[in-house]
């Protein structure tokens, strides 16, 4: 057959056949397509029901059944509880999820009394609240009234007149308002420190240049020196006090409480 024939052959036959290679790609590339849009539909119904779930849940913590119905104070004894609920930021009807307790105890702790304080959530409706005060140990005169203060020195509140059976800090330069702390800390220490007797007989607990003297209500004036040992310094003063006690001195020196001076 000749070369002009063969092509007429080919002609009037149609199209040539495609390759078979050209074939399977074309039948992987729509089986790739398909697949893709299967996994687009299962992403897509996968991201409803999350956002369906969290919805829910969302719905849940919100809801009236896991709200604060009841909140307990306990530890107080200068605040009351309002006060320390309202520190807090916690009220009756808060969603017990959403309780921020670093924030509420922070709240708490800001309030001059409060130590320490912490917040518990007890499911599925309860909040207890334990706080533990400060214990106040002297006053001092302010510029808005008497501030009270405990052994570190912070001003705990200030009131009208000074609170019966506390000594009066005296020598003191600096007195903010309550929550801040007095420069008289030294002094502060030393009061906090007195029990018995010596917390009865003292009447002020002064600062001066040579250290902390201890003001009695009936004897000699005691001279600490500076603000450690106290309870070693204190035992020392009465022990020398119930030696004398036919020749009262005029002081008791027990800045070195091993060895007492009295004059």
């Amino acid at each position: 057959m000749s070369t002009r024939a063969r092509s007429q052959a080919v002609s009037s036959g149609g199209s040539a056949p495609t390759p078979p290679a050209r074939a399977s790609s074309r039948a992987q590339t729509r089986k790739s397509s398909k697949q893709a849009s299967v996994r687009r539909r299962r992403l897509l119904v996968l991201g409803i029901v999350v956002v369906v779930l969290v919805a829910i849940a969302y719905g849940v913590t919100r809801s009236p059944l896991m709200a604060v119905d009841t909140l307990q104070v306990r530890g107080t004894s200068h605040l009351t509880a309002a006060q320390v609920v309202d520190a807090a930021g916690v009220q009756e009807g808060d969603a017990m999820m959403w309780i921020d307790t670093t924030a509420a105890v922070d709240g708490m702790k800001a309030l001059p009394y409060v130590r320490d304080a912490s917040l518990t959530r007890e499911w599925p409706d309860t909040v207890r609240i334990m706080v533990h005060e400060r214990t106040p140990s002297a006053w001092i005169d302010g510029p808005a009234g008497k501030a009270v203060v405990d052994r570190t020195g912070r001003v705990l509140e200030t009131v009208a007149a000074a609170p019966p059976g506390m000594p009066q800090l005296l020598g003191a330069k600096l007195v903010p308002p309550p929550g801040g702390t007095i420069d008289a800390v030294g002094a502060a220490r030393v009061a906090g420190g007195l029990t018995g007797l010596a917390a009865v007989a003292t009447t002020s607990v002064e600062v001066t240049d040579h250290g902390i003297v201890l003001h009695l209500a009936a004897g000699p004036e005691v001279r600490m020196g500076e603000a450690t040992q106290v309870g070693v310094k204190i035992r020392a003063a009465l022990a020398v006090l119930d030696w004398l006690q036919n020749a009262p001195p005029t002081y008791v020196d027990v800045s070195v409480p091993t060895n007492p001076v009295a004059g």
